[in-house]
């Protein structure tokens, strides 16, 4: 009986999806720049960069919500603020007590 491995990705992305995979390893390009994946890198519990972002969804003292190409990066805590930003990339500076991923 030949059974197929379900993954949750619909039918015809994950064939792209790999593809797109294997193309961008075998030029061994960065996969954070090909893929659209966030880079976020924190130090300490007073400040996250944030790269790779698409937006800002929400901007308190308390959470700064983010959009990712494939998901929402949810920064919380408090006295939060966004030190500066450019297109690419995001400095929060405050007492951050949590990172989501939704």
């Amino acid at each position: 009986m030949n059974k197929k491995k379900r993954t949750g990705v619909p039918a015809g992305q994950e064939t792209e999806k790999s593809a797109k995979e294997m193309i961008v390893d075998s030029l061994k390009l960065p996969r954070d720049m090909m893929m659209g994946a966030c880079i976020v890198t924190v130090m300490g519990n007073s400040q996250v960069l944030v790269e790779n972002y698409r937006g800002i969804l929400e901007y308190t003292q308390d959470c700064i919500m983010l959009q990712g190409k494939s998901c929402r990066i949810a920064i919380c805590g408090c006295k939060l603020c966004i030190a500066y930003y450019t297109n690419e990339d995001m400095k929060i500076e405050g007492t951050i007590s949590e990172i989501r991923y939704l």
